[in-house]
């Protein structure tokens, strides 16, 4: 039921101490260390990841709709990047490498989603 973008789904490895998004009640999403992050055009979905398994796990996915997304930021860094999304309820850090062992999309995709964050 949520809108896909398959060009537009990125790894980000949450930063815990940077999240005051409990207010949506997803906490356990938050608590994750590997994310998918679906960045479309109408909402942005953190999926979370096993980190054991490397699985999408089931249960709630914390969707960010588009109204409440006051400014999406990549700040660039050694590595990659640090995403930061400011929102009306609250603030998500991620690290975001330029690469990602075992998954060859993220790189393409991550270019696609720094070209449309750098548009808005």
């Amino acid at each position: 039921g949520y809108d896909s973008d398959k060009d537009s789904a990125i790894w980000g490895t949450s930063m815990p101490s940077g999240f005051s998004y409990a207010l949506f009640g997803s906490v356990s999403v938050l608590d994750m260390n590997y994310n998918v992050l679906q960045m479309n055009d109408t909402e942005i979905i953190v999926i979370p990841v096993s980190n054991t398994t490397g699985k999408i796990m089931e249960g709630d996915f914390l969707v960010i709709p588009k109204d409440e997304i006051e400014s999406v930021k990549f700040k660039k860094g050694m590595l990659g990047f640090t995403l930061e999304i400011v929102t009306s309820k609250g603030e998500l850090k991620f690290k975001v490498r330029k690469a990602m062992l075992g998954a060859s999309w993220h790189k393409d995709n991550l270019g696609n989603v720094l070209t449309k964050f750098e548009q808005q």
